[in-house]
């Protein structure tokens, strides 16, 4: 009986072993994965700053045209510059999908997680990829904002490019840019706060995994 015991506890133990040696290797399998996907997220990044100074651009314009009057015609005409517009389109595009891109990339994370044995891990690892997926809703979400933005600036300049200064349509418009700029901010922030806590999980889960 001794013996049997004793078998039973090496049994036990080689399984534990087993285990410890499983979720090692999950945890350094989600690791690159996340590294690959940060690579990418630095052409997002990238994309990010040239949006910002197109997104400026386009500002500066609105300004110099709601600071002239209807009569100034010429003025205003010589102000509007649908190329910023297409430029700054372009940019969401390319941003948008370097953002996919990099997304893509940690899908895969959720094969890793159902082969982890520890529960307290998996529960971490679970959490981590919970966050990736609010933030890609989030991030939809600014996406689809932005180019409805686009869209409503392309409006008003087609509109002046048309000569129709009535101030009841412009100011429409405006407040119409302006509310869909708020929005963006909103999400923005939304954004920023499940980044944060998307990091912090993961570090948690590698510090627990012996990765950190």
């Amino acid at each position: 009986m001794k013996r049997i015991g004793f078998f039973v506890m090496i049994a036990s133990l080689f399984t534990v072993l087993t285990g410890c040696q499983t979720d090692k290797k999950e945890a350094a399998e989600i690791h690159k994965k996340i590294e690959d996907s940060a690579v990418l997220e630095e052409k997002f990044a990238e994309n990010q700053k040239e949006l910002a100074a197109s997104r400026k651009k386009v500002n500066e314009s609105n300004q110099k045209i709601l600071g002239l009057k209807s009569t100034e015609a010429a003025a205003i005409k010589q102000t509007i510059n649908n190329q910023e517009i297409s430029t700054e389109r372009r940019e969401l595009d390319e941003a948008q999908e370097n953002f996919q891109n990099a997304y893509a990339a940690l899908m895969t994370i959720d094969e890793n997680i159902k082969l982890i044995k520890d529960k307290d891990e998996k529960k971490l690892a679970t959490n981590v990829m919970t966050l990736m997926k609010d933030r890609k809703k989030l991030m939809d979400s600014y996406f689809d904002i932005y180019q409805m933005q686009l869209n409503s600036q392309s409006k008003f300049f087609d509109n002046l490019e048309q000569g129709n200064f009535q101030l009841d349509t412009l100011e429409e418009q405006v407040e119409t840019i302006n509310d869909e700029s708020k929005k963006m901010h909103d999400v923005a922030e939304q954004v920023n706060q499940v980044t944060k806590n998307y990091n912090e999980v993961k570090s948690k889960y590698f510090e627990m995994a012996g990765l950190s």
